[in-house]
């Protein structure tokens, strides 16, 4: 009797300790990415704001929007295809967006503001510590962590410039 006793406890220790962890002992990893809050002033009518997106990329300037994003050098958050930055007409919105580790130089809020999707986009707002829109302040994130405070002012009667020539 004592040794089905014996048996039954290590089975049930087993699996108490398979169901609490699914990844054995190792350490629980979270995602990196960065979060903070996006403050929005001057929202534009309705018919020019289709879409807004985040955009990290990995150079400043972008070179070629289209190629650093599906080579890997810039991503968007939401994914295109997902739900835009929503809901607008707020004062601010918050958000966490999963970035793989690295240094980003240019994150900034992209607004689509006519029907193709491939070229009607504008920058309206850019991570700056400083705020003078010159050159944008770099971002780095690191392998499982999640880089708070990156907060982001969007003012679309005053957006930043064109980070290249159009």
């Amino acid at each position: 009797m004592n040794r089905i006793r014996a048996v039954l406890f290590y089975v049930c220790l087993s699996t108490i300790t398979l169901t609490a962890c699914n990844e054995g002992l190792a350490p629980r990893v979270e995602k990196s990415g960065i979060s903070g809050t996006i403050r929005y002033k001057h929202w534009p009518p309705q018919d020019s704001l289709r879409d807004l997106r985040l955009v990290a990329f990995k150079r400043f300037p972008p070179s070629n929007i289209v190629g650093d994003i599906l080579q890997g050098n810039a991503v968007v958050y939401p994914p295109i295809g997902d739900t835009a930055l929503v809901p607008f007409y707020v004062d601010s919105l918050k958000y966490t967006a999963p970035l793989p580790p690295g240094k980003y130089e240019y994150v900034v809020i992209a607004q689509r503001y006519g029907p193709n999707i491939f070229t009607d986009w504008r920058p309206v707002g850019q991570y700056d510590l400083d705020t003078n829109y010159a050159t944008p302040s770099p971002v780095v994130v690191l392998d499982g962590t999640l880089t708070r405070f990156v907060d982001i002012n969007v003012d679309f009667r005053n957006p930043p410039p064109f980070p290249f020539p159009r």
